[in-house]
């Protein structure tokens, strides 16, 4: 992702608000469950999470981008995770929770730290062109110097 800097921090801004938005609406249903599956709604969210941040830093190239997107994830989470003014728990501490807060956490990991393996492929085909032009170079014959005197010492 090229630009200016304007440009590039106001999309951080604005995909640090959509992962805020993904990370509430997918800690509010969490815990929903669908045909008696009680998982349901956890496997939901982690494709929905994990699919926005797939997302951005497959389609945007920009590994900023996607730690952004899943600090807003992380920050949605958290800011509903705590006990509510009237004492109600949307993220109670139970497997389902913990399982959930560390998903969401490993999912914006893996994501952010893995490797861009296009530019390691270009760094390794410029590094094997340059490789082969000096090959090329030292394979090629030299010419030969005109020697400075003639055989018959004239």
């Amino acid at each position: 992702m090229r630009g200016t800097w304007l440009n590039r921090v106001l999309s951080w801004v604005a995909l640090f608000i959509v992962g805020a938005v993904f990370g509430l609406a997918t800690t509010v249903t969490h815990a929903s469950s669908l045909w008696g599956a009680g998982w349901a709604g956890l496997a939901l969210g982690v494709v929905a999470c994990g699919g926005m941040l797939l997302a951005v830093r497959l389609l945007l190239h920009d590994r900023w981008g996607a730690l952004l997107t899943g600090l807003g994830m992380l920050a949605g989470m958290v800011v509903i995770s705590g006990r509510g003014p009237g004492g109600s728990v949307i993220v109670p501490n139970d497997v389902l929770g913990v399982v959930w807060t560390w998903t969401v956490a490993g999912m914006v990991l893996l994501v952010a730290a893995w490797p861009d393996f296009g530019r390691i492929r270009r760094i390794q085909q410029e590094q094997a062109a340059r490789a082969a032009q000096q090959h090329a170079a030292d394979a090629a014959p030299q010419p030969q110097r005109a020697r400075e005197g003639s055989a018959d010492g004239s």
